[in-house]
């Protein structure tokens, strides 16, 4: 077993490396959204993440870096763009990617880290056609305006008839 914690630990050692530089290449990218060099190094850098973290048995870190794996391959490939929610799901991926990190590194397992909500946002994102508009917050419909009570209805004047 002291193989595996070896393994474990430069996994941790190598991902925390790779994070902090997928974090200056997310500030870079935000320069320049559709620089590929960029884009390829940050699906690298998830891509790297989640083939160790399959092999050694990390479920819901695979999954969560999986399903970010398949919002960059979009980006790389140029059929989607950066834009502002795009960034938002892609930080909050690393983010609980970090707190998976942290937790694999206290006790060695996943610990209670929740990944559903950041998935759900990804996959969100994803769902939305690429180049659509964000989706603005939803605005409140004006209050259909009630007639009061004992109103009488507007009289309707006859038609004439035709001669």
């Amino acid at each position: 077993m002291e193989g595996m914690d070896d393994i474990v630990r430069e996994f941790l050692v190598e991902s925390y490396e790779n994070l902090d530089q997928l974090d200056r290449d997310l500030v870079a990218l935000e320069s320049e959204p559709g620089s590929r060099p960029l884009l390829s190094s940050i699906f690298r850098t998830i891509h790297t993440i989640k083939g160790t973290s399959g092999f050694l048995a990390f479920a819901r870190l695979e999954r969560l870096t999986h399903v970010g794996e398949n919002l960059l391959v979009e980006l790389r490939d140029g059929s989607r763009s950066m834009d502002h929610a795009t960034t938002d799901v892609l930080l909050r991926l690393v983010d609980t990617v970090r707190e998976l990190l942290a937790a694999i590194e206290a006790d060695g397992t996943e610990g209670a880290v929740d990944v559903e909500d950041a998935i759900a946002d990804i996959l969100a994102v994803q769902e939305r056609a690429p180049g659509a508009p964000e989706a603005a917050a939803p605005q409140p419909e004006p209050a259909a305006q009630a007639e009061p009570e004992g109103m009488p209805e507007p009289e309707q004047k006859p038609e004439a008839e035709a001669p």
